[in-house]
């Protein structure tokens, strides 16, 4: 008996459909992990307000996942290089969050996330990124460094002899010794949002804006986005034969 429908779509409706699916979906997925991660960081600094912080130093291990070790940062910052995490929105506001790295008087480095700053309209000028002279002592959340929903292909250390501060991607681990050499801790400190020499800090729920919740819907929408594809896909493709 033959069939009353037919679906003969074209080869680059299939790939279009595929590839568009499968970036919405991962897209999806990326904005319902930060959710987890933005809970469970909430829940860190809960308990870390009981814990005592430890000093970190060079070889301090990074917690996995959204997990967090509460510690305090002795030594000094390099203001001449500094980075900047590019594509940090913030209120539908495009900006950086700035990464400085200080010179642990125990010996090594490590990248202290000082918080959020606007970008200017042309990305040639920086926005003023000014550290403390001398001896600090600060802390915060010592955690796995930041990882982007689809990691693209950037060179976070050229060879050429581009100016300080740098825009950077989500920067590895590999990135950052290549940057400050191999004595350079793998994690990232959040400064502690009572810290001074910081910019906007929400890391936690009592501080942002931009609650789990809400990440949770945008992975609702980019879930909505892949189902609204895939239901075009068919519609236009599935054809009741004359």
């Amino acid at each position: 008996m033959t069939s009353r429908w037919q679906f003969r779509p074209p080869w680059w409706a299939i790939l279009g459909t595929v590839i568009g699916c499968a970036v919405t979906i991962r897209l999806g997925f990326w904005q319902w992990h930060r959710g987890l991660s933005r809970e469970a960081l909430d829940a860190q600094y809960q308990s870390a307000e009981a814990s005592k912080p430890v000093p970190l130093r060079v070889d301090t291990p990074v917690p996995s996942g959204a997990d967090a070790t509460l510690v305090t940062v002795r030594g000094s910052y390099d203001g001449e290089r500094q980075l900047l995490l590019d594509n940090q929105v913030h209120d539908r506001i495009p900006g950086y969050q700035v990464l400085s790295p200080v010179r642990l008087e125990t010996g090594g480095m490590a990248l202290v996330n000082r918080g959020w700053v606007p970008q200017n309209p042309d990305r040639t000028i920086f926005p003023p990124l000014p550290t403390p002279a001398g001896v600090i002592e600060v802390s915060g959340l010592w955690r796995s460094l930041p990882q982007p929903a689809l990691r693209l292909a950037i060179d976070n250390c050229p060879s050429d002899k581009t100016p300080w501060p740098r825009i950077v991607g989500y920067p590895t681990a590999a990135d950052l010794r290549c940057l400050y050499g191999a004595d350079t801790a793998a994690g990232m400190l959040l400064l502690d949002p009572q810290a001074p020499d910081g910019f906007l800090r929400e890391w936690t729920q009592a501080d942002r804006r931009f609650p789990p919740q809400r990440h949770y819907g945008y992975a609702a929408q980019w879930f909505a986005f892949a189902a609204t594809l895939l239901t075009i896909f068919l519609k236009l493709n599935l054809k009741r034969r004359p």
